[in-house]
């Protein structure tokens, strides 16, 4: 099999933003502008808490990257309570807080 090294292009774009308390969290949508590259678009979901901005989830639209952002941070200590990510879905969902 012939591997050859194939470059993609990739663009990110923020679609939108949640704050809670000194936190915010950022979704992002990355399309693949590669024309030869069959990665599809996807969306990354992170924290920012004003020292640093981490990925914390990945999926196909923005409600799967936020759920995994949200199992994610459950699963990996130290966290703050409540998770904020689930505090966001509430948001996105349009459930009163």
């Amino acid at each position: 099999m012939n591997m050859e090294k194939n470059k993609i292009s990739l663009e990110g774009e923020v679609i939108k933003t949640y704050e809670y308390e000194d936190l915010m969290i950022f979704v992002y949508k990355i399309k693949n502008t590669s024309a030869e590259s069959p990665l599809d678009d996807f969306f990354i979901v992170t924290l920012d808490d004003t020292s640093d901005e981490v990925v914390w989830g990945v999926g196909s639209n923005e409600e799967e990257a936020m759920e995994n952002a949200a199992d994610v941070y459950d699963r990996i200590p130290p966290h703050i309570d409540p998770n904020p990510f689930k505090i966001a879905m509430k948001t996105l969902s349009g459930e009163e807080l």
